[in-house]
Parts: structure tokens; C-alpha cells; sequence
């Protein structure tokens, strides 16, 4: 077990210096250089200072008077004038060190959160759904990604201090002889005893996680502008703040009692080393005096005393605090290192531009989490070139559940789905993705320029002009641009400073017209006019058949009855099931379920 433990960390902490001393190879070297040198100028300085002072001291007890040109000439000076030199050399390396550190500091959160974000991006619902994948995209930013760093710098620290405990442990050894080993072993309590405190400090951060998760939440919802007409209104604040307290003072609670155990055995044992020390230099004066060294000399031995205990300590407590937070680093590298169904289950199977034929067969899917409960049973849809196919049903009638299958977020349990007649399971990664354009029923407000809002799903840096005017229009984004008064370049949302609100049509209107944008050969519309009018409706359904063509495809999902008459096909949806499938025409002469459903909303 400890050994399987050991192998995991020198596995985590050789990832962090790779990625490192990988992405910010020159800057890392340069400051471990600048280490070095400001290290070596350190322990020379010592020795400078002993010599500086026995100089001095000679001085002081031969000279009567002082004469500034005679004391330019002597030992004392040159050895002042070096420690004025080391002095300024240490300063150099130490500065430039702090601004490397700094940089680096910056680069790495900047990185990991690229690396974050770029993660979800390629992953699926189904594994982001996950608790064990939503605990540690939430982990990974709030102790991961510093802890990265730290455990780079405590790296440095190590390979310093071995200089410096090295050098010091010489000098002395050659004064004191093996007594040094002395100073080796009373730094040890302690730093056992901060040890099993911060791995129980970890161990209580790894079991509140989920707790983490629940104040984000809080706090994401508190301060989200487009929630604070209902939560001021309804005076829903109060209970958020009250919850937030709660959990928040509990959680805190237990994290200061872990901190209070911490800090108490670290003075306790840091008191009891402190006094060992000093009693070795008891013994060192003692040694000093019977084997008559000089003042400088013993002050040189006394500061060397220090940089070993120091030293050790420093050494021994970086490779604690780099045990530790491996422990924590640990849940950045398996967040990118995760694997879900996508990274498994594809094929290499790229697709012709040409519009697929979509087809399920007997397809059924149960949520990962419930696999008993079937949401979707034994469906049968044909989308075939051009077609324009409409998934009419109500609440719980799978819906939904089917938007995500066509969209590739879940993978299919039982039966087949199929594009241009292969199993999209044999498919090249993102080949599903690059046919479709899709409309979500909760479609994403995107608080950046009207523009960007548009053609942020493009493929292309460069702005297709033509298309971004045409999607535009048929959406009736130019029209509500002079009604309200904002052009490409305003900003929407209260998100940002001078930020235009729109209703919720007109966010509706540029998400359809985002979709328009990506432009591929599916296009998907998922309760696409929830919040625009019929009359609207009816004109940007009429013109979007038109853009479409001929030769692409359409999937429109609706609980109304209201332009079902216009697709080529309509399935009914009920209890996971498809109850009946035709032209309007045919289901409505057959009295069947989409009749009574028409009669229903027509009196309603």
C-alpha cells in the first residue's frame, strides 16, 4: 500500500514538473539558475562576514585613530565591499526570481483553466453529468491549480537548500565533526507532526467538495443578473442567504478546527526544536572557546548552525507540503485524463459532405444513473436527404431525451443510430457534430456583442458577410435591432457595463439565427419558438425551409400542433415511445392521436 501510494506521488509530481519545465522550459531554467547563484552568493557571504569581522576586530583593538585612506586598503574593507557585492548579487537573482515565479504564477493558471475549459469541450453529457466528473472540474480550479505551482516552487526549494545544507554541514563538520547530525534529527517532530496535520486538513477539503459544489451553486444563482427579477421580487434572497450561512458556517467550522490542530503542534513542536538548536550552540560556544576561535570565526559557525536547521527544515517541509498537494494536484491531471464513452467507443469513419440519411433503429436508452427505466423504447425514425421531419409529444414524452441521442451527447444503450447507413459509434470523433446545427430549447443568453452572438458557432475566424446577413433577416434579428436600438457592435445582457437587456424572443431570435450561422446539414430545433409570436413563427419557419433547400434536413420537436401540416413527417411521441408516424394529412384522417391532440389545442 505505501509503496502503491509512493509510486502515485513521484507519478503526479513528475506531471507537474513536466508541465512545467515543458511549457515554460526557459523561464523555469533561468530561475533555478538565479537560485543557484543567489544560494552560493548566500554561504559565501557567511564565511565573508567572519572574516569581515575578525579584520574588523583587529582594527578596532590596534588602531587609535581612524584614517579613511588606510582603512580603504585593508582586509576589512575589501571584505565589506563583498558583502556589499553578494549583497546586490543575492538582491538580482532574488527579484528577477520573484517576477519569473510571478510570471510563471500567471502562464499556469492561465493554461490550466485553457486546459479545463478545452476538456468539457470534448467530452459528453453523459460523463459531465457524472458526480465523480462535475467534483473535479470543481476541485480542480479551487485547489488544484495553485497547488501546481506551489509544488514546482517547493521543488526549487529543495534543490536550494540541499546547496545550502550541503555547504553548511561541510563547514561545520570539518569544526564540529559528526555532532551536525544533531541538527538533522531534532527538525524531524515537527515536521511529522504538520505532516498528519495537513494530510488530514486534504483529507476534510476531499469530503467537503460536495458541500463546495452546493455554495458555488448558491452564490452562481445569487449573483446571476437574468435570476434577480424573480429571486428580488419573491424575496427569494432571504432563504439564499440563510442557506448560504448555514452551509458555509459549517463548512468553515470544520476547516478552522482542522487549521487550529495544525497550528497548535507546529508551534508546540517548532518551540521544542527551536530549544534543541539552541542548545548545540551552547555547545558550539563551548567547543569555540576551548579550542580558542575567533569571534568572526564562531559567528560564522553560529550563522552555519542556522542555515543547517534551516535548511533541513526547509527540505523536509517542501517535501511534506509537495506530498500533500500532490494529494490535491492529483484531481487536475484524472480531470484531464479522463476517458469517457467518446474516447472509447468511435470509429474512424469520416462522412461526405453530402447530406446523411438519419436513422434510428429499435433504439432504445436508459439514463446511466437509472438503467432499469427505459426512456426511450425500440424508436424507429427515418430522416432521409432534404427531408423535413417534425417530433411532436408532451412532457415526458422522450423528446428531449432524443435531441441528445441525435446530438451525440448520450450513446446509444440498445439499437442502432445510424448516419449515412453507418452506426454513429463507427464514426471519426465529432463526425456527428459536424453535420448538425442545432437550436436547444434552453439556449445559452451569451452576453458578448449582437455579432459575436450570431456567428460564435461558426467554424471560421473570418466572418462570412453574406451569411451572417441572410440568417439575420430570416431570424428577424434586423428587425428588432431598430426597435430597440442596438446595432452589431452593442453588447447584450447586464453582464458588462453598458450592456443591452433583450426579451426573451429576441434572445430566441438570435439563437435560432445562430444556428442558421453554423450552417451544416442537420439542422435540429428544439421548441424553437417558445418565446416568439405565431405570426413571427410562421415567417421564419416559411424562410428557413427556403434557406435550407432541398438537399438538407430539418428535425423540428414541438409540443403544438401549430405548422406541423408543413413537414414532410410527423412522429408522435408518447412514454418514450413513437404511438403513430406520417404526413399530417394521413395521421389526422386516421383519427389517432395527433387528431385529438389537434382538437384539444384548436379549442383550448
Amino acid at each position: 500500500m505505501i509503496l502503491t501510494n509512493l509510486k502515485e506521488k513521484f507519478s503526479t509530481l513528475r506531471k507537474v514538473l513536466k508541465f512545467v519545465y515543458g511549457k515554460y522550459t526557459g523561464l523555469a531554467v533561468v530561475r533555478d539558475i538565479l537560485f543557484l547563484i543567489a544560494t552560493f552568493s548566500e554561504i559565501y557571504g557567511i564565511t565573508v562576514l567572519g572574516k569581515f569581522i575578525d579584520e574588523t576586530t583587529q582594527i578596532l583593538l590596534n588602531w587609535k585613530e581612524f584614517d579613511i585612506s588606510q582603512y580603504l586598503v585593508t582586509e576589512s574593507f575589501f571584505y565589506l565591499v563583498l558583502i556589499l557585492v553578494l549583497w546586490i548579487l543575492v538582491a538580482i537573482c532574488n527579484n528577477i526570481r520573484e517576477y519569473i515565479y510571478n510570471a510563471i504564477y500567471e502562464k499556469v493558471w492561465e493554461d490550466t483553466q485553457y486546459l479545463i475549459i478545452s476538456k468539457v469541450s470534448t467530452s459528453n453529457l453523459q460523463d459531465v453529468e457524472k458526480d465523480e466528473y462535475q467534483d473535479k472540474v470543481t476541485y480542480s480550479p479551487a485547489f488544484s491549480i495553485v497547488r501546481i505551482i506551489w509544488s514546482y516552487d517547493n521543488f526549487s526549494i529543495i534543490l536550494s537548500n540541499t546547496i545550502r545544507l550541503i555547504s553548511a554541514i561541510f563547514i561545520i563538520f570539518n569544526t564540529m565533526g559528526w555532532s551536525v547530525l544533531f541538527l538533522v534529527i531534532i527538525v524531524l517532530p515537527e515536521i511529522f507532526a504538520v505532516h498528519i496535520r495537513r494530510k488530514e486538513i486534504r483529507d476534510y477539503l476531499d469530503k467537503g467538495i460536495g458541500k463546495i459544489r452546493y455554495l458555488n451553486y448558491i452564490q452562481n444563482l445569487s449573483l446571476t443578473i437574468s435570476n434577480f427579477l424573480e429571486l428580488r421580487v419573491n424575496n427569494i434572497y432571504s432563504h439564499l442567504k440563510r442557506k448560504y450561512l448555514m452551509e458555509y458556517d459549517e463548512y468553515v467550522h470544520g476547516y478552522m478546527q482542522t487549521q487550529a490542530s495544525f497550528y497548535k503542534d507546529k508551534i508546540t513542536t517548532s518551540i521544542f526544536g527551536q530549544i534543541l538548536k539552541f542548545l548545540y550552540v551552547i555547545y558550539v560556544l563551548s567547543f569555540s572557546i576551548v579550542k580558542g576561535i575567533s569571534f568572526g570565526s564562531f559567528k560564522a559557525l553560529y550563522d552555519y548552525v542556522d542555515v543547517t536547521y534551516n535548511s533541513v527544515f526547509n527540505i523536509l517541509n517542501s517535501l511534506s507540503l509537495i506530498s500533500v498537494n500532490l494529494g490535491y494536484i492529483n484531481k487536475f491531471f484524472d480531470l484531464m485524463e479522463y476517458e469517457g464513452f467518446g474516447d472509447h467507443h468511435h470509429g474512424e469513419i469520416k462522412l461526405t459532405k453530402e447530406t446523411p440519411k438519419l436513422e434510428f433503429k429499435n433504439l432504445s436508452f436508459a439514463y446511466p444513473d437509472d438503467p432499469g427505466t427505459k426512456i426511450l423504447k425500440n424508436l424507429n425514425i427515418e430522416v432521409n436527404p432534404g427531408e423535413k421531419v417534425a417530433f411532436f409529444g408532451g412532457d415526458g414524452s422522450g423528446k428531449s431525451t432524443t435531441v441528445k441521442i441525435l446530438t451525440g451527447l448520450y450513446p446509444v444503450d440498445s439499437g442502432e443510430y445510424l448516419l449515412g447507413g453507418n452506426l454513429t459509434k463507427d464514426l471519426d470523433r465529432g463526425e456527428l457534430k459536424k453535420q448538425l446545427s442545432v437550436a436547444f430549447q434552453d439556449f445559452v443568453n451569451y452576453h458578448f456583442s449582437l455579432k459575436e452572438n450570431i456567428v460564435i458557432s461558426g467554424q471560421r475566424i473570418n466572418v462570412d458577410s453574406d451569411l451572417y446577413k441572410e440568417v439575420s433577416q430570416i431570424s428577424g434579428v434586423d428587425n428588432f435591432k431598430k426597435i430597440v436600438h442596438v446595432d452589431d457592435a452593442s453588447i447584450l445582457g447586464k453582464t458588462f457595463a453598458g450592456g443591452k437587456e433583450l426579451s426573451p424572443g429576441y434572445w430566441q431570435r438570435l439563437a435560432i439565427a445562430r444556428m442558421m450561422y453554423r450552417n451544416k446539414n442537420i439542422f435540429i430545433m428544439d421548441e424553437p419558438f417558445t418565446f416568439i409570436d405565431d405570426i413571427s413563427a410562421d415567417g421564419i419557419l416559411k424562410d428557413l425551409f427556403n434557406f435550407l433547400g432541398e438537399k438538407r434536413s430539418l428535425i423540428y420537436i414541438t409540443r403544438s400542433i401549430k405548422f406541423l401540416d408543413r413537414f414532410d413527417r410527423v412522429y408522435c411521441f408518447e412514454n418514450g415511445k413513437i404511438i403513430e408516424a406520417g404526413p399530417w394529412n394521413k395521421l389526422i384522417s386516421s383519427k389517432g392521436r395527433l387528431y385529438q391532440e389537434s382538437k384539444l389545442q384548436k379549442d383550448s
